[in-house]
């Protein structure tokens, strides 16, 4: 398969239209038309932000195949922990600063008398 017929093949998986796709990585409708039809290649930070999108590998996107060798399932799990778990630490990060910062007012201590 080549780059337009993946392309195209995830955009619609994905149940998205051209113009859609084409707000998504900040190009022209048109842009997206030419890529699915081959005809261009789209600039390589536009290739990672299209596989990060559709959660392939740039490797995919780029490689000419004659099978569809769409990510298997441990791949999508790992790419969806890898996002989420980093996402989740970030909050519990800052959670963690905001109630140290309480603490460090006393606020804490104040609502621990109303509590008891």
């Amino acid at each position: 398969m080549t780059f337009g017929e993946k392309l195209q093949g995830l955009r619609k998986k994905a149940g998205m239209s051209q113009d859609v796709l084409a707000e998504k990585v900040n190009v022209s409708r048109q842009a997206v038309s030419r890529w699915e039809r081959d005809e261009t290649l789209p600039e390589t930070e536009k290739v990672v932000a299209l596989a990060d999108l559709f959660g392939v590998t740039t490797d995919y996107l780029l490689r000419d195949q004659t099978e569809t060798a769409e990510p298997t399932r441990r791949e999508r799990s790992s790419r969806f922990l890898t996002e989420h778990l980093g996402t989740l630490a970030r909050i519990l990060g800052w959670a963690a600063i905001a109630w140290g910062a309480l603490d460090l007012l006393g606020i804490l201590n104040i609502a621990r008398v109303f509590w008891h």
